[in-house]
């Protein structure tokens, strides 16, 4: 069974997106989140390591602080945006439609993307806050190599769909621990 970091209701309250959206709909998208934006960024080893101790309730310390002040945005803002992308498309039994409710007029496409690339562009910011905590802090699960030649290596230079990309500033080198000043674009 799936572990979610977190509700579809904080994704709605620290969103634009309408408390009124359907949690079923919302749902897939923060596990897709989780394993294809976070779990890039931490690496498999740290993402276990902070699924396992949110699921016991034992986050504590640096990994407490990690959670809330950076992966919680992180996931909200990414399921958000996946959610515009996805939203107004239904695949049901009968074949796959697009939803305009009674009353409406559907969003020109641009408009939404431009709503999804906004969102993005917020956990984008997010992610960069999220890697210079990571290369600041000693997280052993970060810092060591993975255990496995299949587990996912953490990503240094994340880059999401958004489409903006601030530069890696300055930090602690994964590789070495020592200080390192990263390429800016």
């Amino acid at each position: 069974m799936a572990t979610y970091l977190i509700t579809s209701q904080e994704v709605k309250s620290n969103t634009s997106m309408g408390g009124n959206v359907d949690s079923d709909n919302i749902m897939h998208l923060i596990y897709d989140a989780q394993i294809m934006v976070l779990e890039n960024i931490l690496g498999t080893a740290l993402y276990n390591k902070i699924v396992a101790d949110f699921t016991s309730s034992s986050l504590a310390g640096d990994y407490l602080e990690m959670f809330t002040d950076y992966i919680k945005p992180v996931l909200w803002h990414s399921t958000y945006a996946a959610y515009l992308r996805e939203a107004n498309v239904l695949a049901k039994n009968g074949g796959v439609f697009t939803n305009t409710p009674e009353e409406a007029t559907a969003t020109p496409l641009e408009n939404i993307q431009y709503v999804a690339k906004n969102a993005q562009s917020k956990a984008d910011v997010y992610i960069e806050r999220l890697t210079r905590y990571l290369c600041d802090k000693n997280v052993p699960e970060y810092d060591n190599a993975q255990a496995n030649d299949y587990d996912i290596d953490p990503k240094i230079d994340i880059t999401t769909i958004s489409g903006w990309y601030l530069g890696r500033g300055y930090g602690k080198s994964r590789k070495t621990g020592a200080g390192t000043a990263y390429d800016e674009l």
